[in-house]
C-alpha cells in the first residue's frame, strides 16, 4: 500500500476530526473533504457533478451510496481513534479507505458509466497530486519509471510521511485556529513534495503524466 495514500487519509481525517469519509455539503465546498480526493467525496462536489454532467437521478443515487457507506462503516472508522500505535492505525485506515473506494468504484460505476468514472479518476489524480500519482503502480508502469526513479519516489514518500507525521504532535488537542495553521503547513509540504516528484521525470514522462490527468479541472 502507498505510504503517501495512507498518510493523506490519516492527516486530513485527524485534522478535520472525521470519523468517516465525509460526503456532506461542507465537504463538497472543499473538493474532497475529510479524505483528500476520495471518490465519494468528489462525487458529492457540485462542481464535479457538473463536470461529469450528472443528472438529478444519478446525483440522487450517488448520494444514496454515500449515505449507505457512512451507515455501514462509520463505526469502524470511529474505532480508529482507539488504536494507539500510529502504524497500525494508518494501516487500518488505509484498509478501510480502500474498501470504501472499491465499493464506490463498483456501485457508482454502475450509475454514471465507464467514461465518467474515467474522468473522475483524472480529477482525483489532479486533487491528490504528483507524488500520489507516481506512487501508483499503474501510473509508474505506464510512464515506464526506471528502478532509480521508483527508488527516489519511495524516498520522497518516506520524507514527506516523516514531515507530516512530525507535524501532528498534539494535533488532537489543537484549537480551530491551530488546526487551520497546521492544515496550511501540510498543504505546503504536499505541494513541495509534488514539485520534487515532477522533477524526477524526464520531458516525455512529464508530458505523459499531464495526459493522464486529463483536461485541467478547477473547483
Amino acid at each position: 500500500m502507498s505510504h503517501v495514500r495512507s498518510l493523506l487519509v490519516l492527516s486530513l481525517t485527524i485534522l478535520l476530526g472525521a470519523a468517516l469519509v465525509s460526503t456532506a455539503e461542507a465537504q463538497s465546498r472543499r473538493g474532497g473533504g475529510g479524505m483528500r480526493g476520495s471518490l465519494i467525496g468528489l462525487l458529492s462536489n457540485e462542481a464535479v457533478q457538473k463536470e461529469l454532467t450528472l443528472d438529478e437521478e444519478q446525483i440522487g443515487k450517488v448520494k444514496a451510496i454515500g449515505e449507505k457507506l457512512r451507515a455501514e462503516m462509520g463505526e469502524q472508522f470511529g474505532k480508529l481513534r482507539d488504536i494507539e500505535d500510529r502504524d497500525a492505525r494508518r494501516a487500518k485506515m488505509t484498509e478501510l479507505s480502500d474498501e470504501i473506494d472499491s465499493k464506490v468504484r463498483q456501485q457508482a460505476g454502475e450509475v454514471i458509466g465507464r467514461e465518467k468514472m474515467r474522468r473522475l479518476y483524472q480529477i482525483r489524480l489532479q486533487v491528490r497530486g504528483a507524488l500520489y500519482g507516481l506512487s501508483s503502480r499503474f501510473v509508474a508502469g505506464r510512464l515506464k519509471l526506471t528502478d532509480e526513479q521508483k527508488a527516489k519516489v519511495a524516498e520522497l514518500e518516506a520524507a514527506t510521511q516523516k514531515q507530516i507525521g512530525e507535524s501532528f504532535t498534539g494535533g488532537r488537542d489543537m484549537s480551530a485556529e491551530q488546526r487551520g495553521e497546521l492544515f496550511q503547513k501540510m498543504r505546503k509540504i504536499r505541494t513541495d513534495a509534488d514539485e520534487k516528484a515532477i522533477g524526477l521525470l524526464n520531458a516525455d514522462q512529464k508530458e505523459a503524466f499531464e495526459q493522464f490527468k486529463g483536461e485541467k479541472f478547477e473547483f
